[in-house]
């Protein structure tokens, strides 16, 4: 089992690595300008914990969460996902990926008992709940409202991370005005914190199919779709813009039972942050 999830991993690097190579050798990375995303503690700490109340609503209790009918906790800022051991091949977990990134970081007060620890210790939502009031569970929580910036360090990593995978599925032609609107957001951190907010809240939207790369409502696409805005708009405006168009999309393309539309005043306030945080844009990042 562990030997598989390693196999994982390592494939996933090996093809990160070669479609890295690839745009590099498409967009004219080079060693002298790298577009490497950074960011210090004084960015890091109020995009974490914008992202923190978008997901739970900046409660403590929600940096531990276990939602109806899922198979596995969620946990931090960005609820990240962390299944408990099973039968057969368990999923690909988040979690124990930010704790590796911790750990390599280093300067992390980490708790001993997450230390390679690949699966989540309760088996179930209803053993969850009841140990909800537990030691292990109060370290937990205090451990990762510690490291909210950490998180979102790891949340900026991933991101940028994504955007070879973003390159790889869209269409030739699209792929330059993919790679400019990433890079233009992501200039400021109001512009991070709207691209891995995104990203976090509705996915990359990988799927290789035609009907997706038409009509999805991922990343991939609102970067796409920013130039079908208004003129006039400023990048971060003309990206809230096409995120709301594609959270529609996304709506009309449900099914109709299943009223997806009662969500869309909420997702609106989502994206209506990323306006909000222009007060950032004067704070630019290597």
């Amino acid at each position: 089992m562990i030997l598989d999830q390693k196999r994982f991993f390592s494939i996933k690097y090996i093809l990160y690595i070669v479609l890295l190579l690839c745009s590099i050798q498409a967009y004219g990375f080079n060693q002298a300008n790298p577009k490497i995303l950074t960011i210090s503690s004084q960015i890091s700490l109020p995009i974490g914990v914008k992202i923190w109340f978008n997901e739970s609503g900046g409660s403590i209790e929600g940096l531990t969460a276990w939602n109806d009918g899922e198979k596995f906790a969620s946990l931090g800022i960005g609820h990240f996902v962390w299944h408990p051991y099973g039968n057969g091949r368990n999923p690909y977990s988040s979690f124990p990926t930010l704790i590796r990134y911790m750990e390599k970081r280093g300067n992390v007060a980490i708790p001993t008992w997450l230390r390679g620890n690949l699966y989540c210790p309760w088996q179930n939502k209803s053993i969850f709940i009841q140990a909800k009031n537990s030691p292990r569970m109060a370290e937990l929580r205090q451990f990762l409202q510690k490291t909210i910036p950490i998180q979102a360090e790891y949340m900026v990593k991933n991101l940028e991370e994504t955007l070879p995978e973003l390159l790889s599925v869209a269409k030739a032609e699209d792929r330059t005005l993919i790679y400019n609107n990433f890079y233009t957001l992501a200039r400021t951190s109001a512009g991070i914190y709207a691209l891995v907010d995104f990203l976090n809240f509705k996915g990359a939207g990988l799927s290789g199919s035609r009907g997706n790369y038409e009509n999805g409502s991922g990343l991939l696409h609102v970067l796409r779709d920013m130039s079908k805005a208004p003129q006039g708009m400023t990048p971060l405006r003309a990206y809230a813009w096409a995120a709301k168009h594609a959270l529609i999309r996304r709506v009309e393309q449900s099914a109709p039972d299943a009223h997806h539309e009662r969500w869309l005043a909420g997702w609106f306030n989502r994206i209506n942050t990323y306006v909000e945080g222009e007060y950032l844009s004067a704070t630019q990042v290597g």
